[in-house]
């Protein structure tokens, strides 16, 4: 017996694509947000977007992006040897600066509300957890997998042209750690059914346990001092974000209320401001990352509130239409569905929102790449750096060029140093953007490929397992079977979409973990990652043949990841 995460068909889910929410919020008098979407009658299985979600959500990973390449360095030390450092940790005013570039909760917040939509349009056409997860799944992991393959593949083959040990080490630990939140994120999205199902039934109580735990947690580390204990809070405080998200999905079902969401913000930030100012938490933003703490659950109400408040003027200045109640696929394409509004709106206006709509469908698409590739390209920039920097500094102080070595590798914090910043940021997106568009591009097994290997394994198994039973060492449920019948037969042992599901996430969970805690070199844990990786994503590609359906529903084919 199992238990299935569904539910009747809600009578008008919003058509909304798993990234965001559908409609384009109202800027009409009186308008109510999502009304565009009740009375439109579109085909509810015909996904949509909302531009300012997606702008949000690519701007989220652009600023990670930016921090992480401006913190990596590297000097030349005394033996002449390139160490790599992180700059800017110790600037006065980094902490301050902290408060606007920790965004994480941000994302999460946004994820979250993509989960529920998502989920919610799964199960009004009759969809289950497994479902679900399964487009979820290949979404998320495929491009993780790549970049494990080929970076550790890389590092492999530096480390055979004798690249020092040391900087191999240091590499690998750089590549993995921008990989926390997204093993994080399979986890969570794992949790959307269940999470959802306690969000339903009590959206308060849910945010109240969960915060209630968050700070009983934090209260034990600041009494004993044992700072390890803080990380329980990694399976508290990003699904206590997350439930924030679901909140802010029922939100854009309602007009804005901005006294409350004005009230909200100024409370949660005189909180946070309160509890740092007492010394409970850290005055950066970076260190109450990690380990996560009640911090974060703040500064994410904070810039939920924020978004909330400006979400539909956002909305208005990325759509031809104002977004004033029309139908967002109308917006998005520029009107091409006939609406006279586009025809009228001025030149600039039409031109404006056209380089918005490219911007954001490109980061839809390449934003994780992105993300996933920028600290492989930090590393080889800065290791051809430190290569150049070893060689002019042999050249002789005759020639009048001692400073070579400076202009290559500037002293952190000096002047040269701060204006080689701009080229820099700009070298290290161009480039990763580059990288992020060609590892797209890379061809990888179709879902219906995994799904036919999965059978396959599935049945050199059941094969194995007649064999032994012939041996006479069967099991017990094999008893009064013939060998033919328990190889023919594999239902008799076969798992539940749910349990399967389940060992999906936790074999992509455990790939993404030792790529991030032990590294992906040497070549050993590369191919161990990768191996549970791939595991995750054949069994969840078989998870659709086996999901259970309610009765009389259909299911849509789940949309493939662009450019997979």
């Amino acid at each position: 017996m199992s238990l299935t995460l569904t539910e009747p068909p809600a009578p008008r889910e919003r058509p909304v694509h798993e990234a965001g929410p559908a409609t384009t919020p109202s800027a009409g008098p009186g308008s109510r947000i999502g009304e565009s979407a009740a009375v439109s009658g579109l085909d509810p299985a015909r996904p949509r977007r909302d531009p300012a979600i997606d702008l949000v959500r690519f701007a989220c990973l652009i600023v990670v992006i930016v921090l992480h390449s401006m913190m990596s360095a590297a000097v030349l030390g005394p033996d002449g040897t390139v160490v790599p450092t992180v700059a800017l940790s110790d600037t006065s005013g980094f902490a301050v600066a902290s408060w606007f570039f920790q965004v994480m909760p941000l994302f999460f917040v946004i994820g979250g509300c993509a989960g529920i939509i998502a989920w919610r349009r799964t199960r009004a056409r009759g969809g289950t957890w497994a479902d679900y997860l399964r487009a979820r799944v290949r979404r998320l992991v495929v491009p993780v997998t790549v970049l494990i393959a080929l970076t550790g593949l890389g590092l492999s083959v530096a480390s055979e042209l004798g690249v020092a040990a040391g900087l191999l080490a240091e590499a690998s630990r750089r590549i993995g750690q921008p990989l926390w939140f997204l093993a994080v994120y399979v986890g969570l999205t794992a949790l959307v059914p269940l999470a959802v199902h306690f969000h339903e039934r009590s959206p308060r109580r849910s945010l109240a346990v969960l915060a209630g735990a968050v700070i009983v947690v934090d209260g034990v580390v600041a009494a004993t001092g044992v700072h390890g204990l803080g990380y329980l809070n990694f399976v508290l405080v990003w699904p206590l974000i997350q439930q924030l998200g679901f909140v802010y999905a029922d939100a854009l079902e309602r007009p804005v209320r901005r006294l409350r969401t004005w009230v909200v913000l100024v409370t949660a930030l005189l909180t946070v401001i309160g509890l740092v100012s007492a010394g409970v938490y850290s005055p950066n933003m970076l260190v109450n990352l990690n380990p996560p703490t009640g911090a974060l659950v703040l500064l994410g109400a904070v810039q939920m509130c924020a978004l909330r408040l400006v979400h539909a003027r956002l909305n208005r200045m990325l759509t031809l239409n104002g977004g004033g109640g029309h139908d967002d696929d109308n917006a998005v394409s520029g009107g091409q569905s006939g609406t006279t509004i586009d025809e009228a709106a001025p030149g600039p206006r039409i031109l404006r929102a056209q380089i918005w709509r490219w911007v954001i469908d490109w980061g839809n698409r390449f934003g994780m790449q992105v993300y996933l590739w920028h600290m492989s390209v930090v590393i080889v920039l800065i290791g051809g750096l430190g290569a150049l920097a070893q060689t002019v500094s042999g050249i002789p102080a005759v020639w009048g060029l001692p400073g070579l070595v400076g202009f290559v590798l500037p002293d952190i914090g000096s002047g040269w140093w701060w204006a080689s910043r701009l080229p820099w940021l700009l070298v290290v997106m161009g480039l990763s953007a580059l990288v992020a568009m060609l590892a797209e591009r890379i061809p990888f097994p179709s879902e219906r490929g995994l799904a036919a290997a999965g059978r396959g394994i599935g049945r050199i198994i059941c094969e194995m397992r007649g064999n032994a039973g012939t041996a006479g060492v069967g099991t017990p449920r094999d008893a009064g079977l013939t060998p033919h019948v328990r190889a023919v037969t594999p239902e008799v042992r076969t798992l539940t979409p749910q349990v399967r599901a389940a060992i999906a996430v936790a074999a992509a969970t455990a790939g993404i973990a030792i790529a991030l805690l032990v590294g992906i070199a040497p070549l050993i844990w590369t191919v161990l990652a990768l191996a549970l990786l791939m595991g995750s994503l054949v069994i969840a590609a078989g998870l659709g043949s086996r999901a259970a359906r309610v009765p009389g529903a259909t299911i849509t084919p789940q949309r493939r990841p662009a450019g997979r």
